[in-house]
């Protein structure tokens, strides 16, 4: 007959402090996945906002001429956009200018396409990924940017091409409103009218804005903007 061994209950004992320090640090991480939006919320907005402006900086470009927004620098579309009298986006880091094709360009006619067709493009220039709708017969056009995953405005590439009188408007366009404690910078990104060159702010706090003839919309999601532009003949 075979004997069974009776398995004897084992207890441990721990300190009252170390218990009570137990169940705290339980609720503590209950409430940080609960709350911790919430407090960290309260935290930041705590601190009061705060309006930064860039206005000030000098330009370093020895030629008018060679501006990139006003004049005729090389690698610069304006030159060619100025023809215009349309919208468009500039990404600011590399001056890669996008038009919101919202009426039928001469030279488009050549390629006999149906009245009411839309234009889909995309593109990565290095600093942005884009992809724009646009159908000029609506006077309708969307395009959607996606930011790097660090962005941040290349403040000596902005003095070394544009002259001084462009370089405080596209630095005025850059103005954001941040909590004191938020560590946020302006997007490199601006609006443009090809007719008179005047530069609109892309900054996160603007969700509309009127433009001659035009109505442009915008949404932020993280690193993307979407803009939403339309044809408005009695919006100025």
């Amino acid at each position: 007959m075979q004997e069974t061994e009776k398995r004897k209950s084992k207890y441990y004992r721990i300190p009252v402090w170390m218990f009570w320090s137990m169940i705290v640090v339980f609720v503590l991480l209950i409430g940080a996945v609960y709350f911790g939006e919430e407090i960290y919320e309260k935290w930041l907005h705590s601190g009061g906002r705060a309006e930064i402006s860039y206005v000030g900086a000098e330009s370093t470009l020895k030629e008018k001429a060679a501006c990139c927004l006003c004049g005729s620098n090389d690698w610069s579309l304006m030159n060619y956009y100025r023809q215009f009298d349309t919208i468009g986006l500039i990404s600011l880091n590399d001056w890669y200018v996008l038009d919101f094709k919202t009426e039928e360009y001469e030279e488009d006619r050549q390629y006999g396409l149906d009245n009411g067709y839309t234009c889909i493009t995309t593109g990565n220039t290095g600093e942005i990924i884009y992809h724009a709708e646009e159908t000029p017969s609506r006077g309708m056009a969307s395009i959607e940017v996606t930011l790097p995953e660090k962005y941040s405005v290349d403040m000596e590439f902005l003095r070394e091409n544009l002259c001084q009188e462009c370089l405080d408007k596209v630095l005025e366009s850059m103005e954001i409103s941040k909590w004191n404690r938020e560590k946020k910078g302006p997007i490199p990104l601006c609006l443009v009218d090809f007719k008179t060159l005047e530069i609109y702010s892309l900054q996160d706090w603007h969700v509309g804005q009127t433009i001659r003839d035009y109505w442009v919309k915008m949404d932020y999601e993280n690193r993307k903007i979407m803009i939403s532009v339309f044809t408005c003949p009695n919006a100025s």
